[in-house]
């Protein structure tokens, strides 16, 4: 009845309040340039599942490792549910690979490119400002993608649980969970 669905609607929204409310900047949630909402981070999906009494588990659903052309991708799923009764309350996806930027590419000062006997030519660059004024780095492929596996996991893993909690929390109004959101 309408009575009950605007007492639902009240408790989103006062739930809603005290996220924003108890929730740190910067810390728990931050804003990611491009974005039009904050990203809800690991730690403040850590809280809304502990306001919530909601305990997390995880299950790979897919998994892919092929360690000879050094590609690795995971696919995680995160379930939460209730501490008291044990009912699931909601679940969550997240999918993490070794083909990522932050993951594919490394990047080099021109200093530890002439210590590594790396040419420069033809790499993508950037400009990055430090103390001594404005610095080129090098983009250069990771040649060691294998000690990012468990990495690449745990990003799934908290991929996983951020989706969950923002599910459980119906939290899309405040928070996005990652770059999907980006504005034009």
């Amino acid at each position: 009845d309408r009575g009950q669905t605007e007492l639902r609607f009240k408790a989103i929204a006062e739930f809603q309040k005290m996220v924003h409310q108890f929730l740190a900047e910067g810390h728990d949630y931050g804003v990611i340039p491009g974005t039009q909402k904050p990203t809800l981070l690991k730690p403040g999906a850590e809280k809304i599942a502990k306001l919530l009494d909601l305990s997390d588990s995880y299950e790979v659903m897919e998994r892919t490792e092929n360690w000879e052309k050094g590609f690795f991708a995971y696919t995680v799923r995160c379930r939460l549910a209730s501490m008291l009764s044990g009912r699931m309350w909601s679940e969550g996806l997240g999918e993490c690979n070794s083909m990522e930027s932050r993951y594919r590419w490394r990047w080099f000062w021109p200093s530890d490119m002439e210590a590594e006997g790396l040419k420069r030519e033809g790499l993508k660059t950037k400009r990055v400002k430090t103390r001594n004024g404005m610095v080129t780095q090098y983009r250069v492929e990771n040649d060691d993608p294998y000690s990012l596996v468990n990495t690449i996991l745990k990003m799934a893993k908290k991929r996983a649980l951020v989706d969950a909690a923002l599910s459980a929390g119906r939290l899309s109004d405040l928070f996005t969970q990652d770059m999907e959101d980006r504005g034009p």
